[in-house]
């Protein structure tokens, strides 16, 4: 029916990991590969998704730990069992400001209101590369199309609302609340984005996940 908002990762690493930009991570990356562990919410998630695209354009090798949800995943990194993470910025921005994660880029389209000083991954040297989650409002098969058309208005209109709409800039999310045919258009484009990608990287659910470090083997 419409997509509510859009939320674009943090792209960070442990505090000790030698680089602090996109560039960077790379040169690190292609320095040790295979070495580097990214540390996502589970196999086939959004982060995971982000980390293997990421990989794909900058042809970095690095090994994925998938961890039960977003929470355990910072762990893994802020503890150091795990190097890189890309994750939503309301979990993670916090692990950032309390100097547990050092934040290298946004991988929104444009750099974020909320943090402007930090740069995108686009514009560090990966065009084009944008990714995140996605919120939105779909209806059962078969409602009315008066009733979608409706809802759809009133959500737009609530998101309208200055203060709704500076809470979900806020928390990292850019408003957009678009048509129910928008919204069936980009996510036909988004199926097909990490279809695509899944094929051309050969990406298997039943993969081997690596293992956690234990605290005396950071690198």
């Amino acid at each position: 029916m419409t997509v509510v908002s859009y939320s674009p990762h943090l792209l960070c690493v442990h505090p000790s990991v030698p680089a602090g930009t996109v560039k960077q991570l790379i040169a690190l990356a292609k320095s040790k590969p295979g070495q580097l562990n990214y540390g996502s919410t589970g196999l086939g998630s959004a982060p995971h998704m982000a980390g293997l695209l990421f990989a794909q354009r900058t042809g970095v090798n690095w090994v994925y730990i998938p961890a039960k949800g977003g929470a355990q995943s910072i762990l893994d990194v802020a503890s150091g069992q795990a190097d890189v993470l890309f994750n939503g910025m309301l979990a993670t921005l916090p692990h950032v400001r309390n100097g547990k994660l050092k934040l290298i880029a946004v991988s929104s389209e444009k750099r974020m209101p909320a943090l402007a000083e930090v740069p995108t991954v686009s514009e560090s040297g990966v065009p084009g590369f944008v990714t995140g989650s996605w919120q939105g409002i779909l209806a059962p098969a078969g409602t009315p199309r008066d009733v979608i058309v409706k809802l759809q208005s009133e959500v737009a209109r609530i998101v309208r609302v200055p203060e709704i709409n500076e809470k979900l800039s806020q928390q990292g999310a850019e408003p957009i609340a678009n048509s129910p045919e928008q919204m069936g258009e980009w996510l036909k484009s988004e199926q097909a984005r990490w279809a695509k990608l899944i094929r051309e990287t050969g990406f298997k659910l039943d993969q081997e996940p690596a293992t956690r470090r234990t605290r005396g083997e950071r690198r």
